[in-house]
């Protein structure tokens, strides 16, 4: 049982890398891109026509990337003025609700945006240099699928510290 839990400890610290990785190198590809068209336009050429779809599904990967992320690190935005006046157990039940909420949320989302992955493959459509739409777009249901499978797995947790009690 230790080897199993040890093994997925490891693959889960591979995710995670990856995935800050995936940001990384995401963020240098946006802003070579940027600089690129930059110095091609002063240049006097037209500059790629292209660069501009492809930024703006690379900024859509890098927001659900970074989505991804801030669940992940529970840096998500919350609303908890409530949280902050109750007590641990009262605490402890909303955490659990607006985690499953969240989830539930997502996981819909996910599916739902699966399914409009599949009519873009059936009815195929290029967004730039014969790259299909659906392959720009596949991030969506991916990405809320990680982040439903988070919030569901953290709504088992205990909430995060309050930190006026933590002074």
């Amino acid at each position: 049982m230790k080897k199993i839990t040890a093994l997925f400890n490891a693959l889960l610290r591979f995710t995670h890398k990856l995935e800050d990785l995936s940001l990384v190198l995401l963020l240098l590809a946006l802003l070579t891109m940027g600089i690129v068209q930059i110095v091609a336009r002063n240049a006097g050429l037209s500059g790629f026509i292209w660069f501009d779809t492809a930024a703006r599904i690379i900024v859509l990967w890098l927001a659900l990337f970074g989505a991804m992320r801030a669940s992940r690190l529970q840096n998500h935005i919350a609303i908890d003025l409530i949280s902050h006046y109750c007590s641990l157990k009262t605490r402890r039940i909303i955490h659990f609700i607006t985690s499953i909420s969240a989830a539930s949320v997502c996981a819909f989302s996910a599916w739902f945006s699966y399914l409009f992955i599949v009519s873009e493959y059936e009815y195929p459509s290029t967004a730039f240099l014969n790259v299909p739409s659906w392959a720009c777009e596949s991030i969506i249901p991916f990405s809320l699928a990680v982040i439903s499978l988070r919030f569901a797995y953290y709504s088992l947790s205990l909430p995060p510290a309050n930190t006026e009690e933590a002074a």
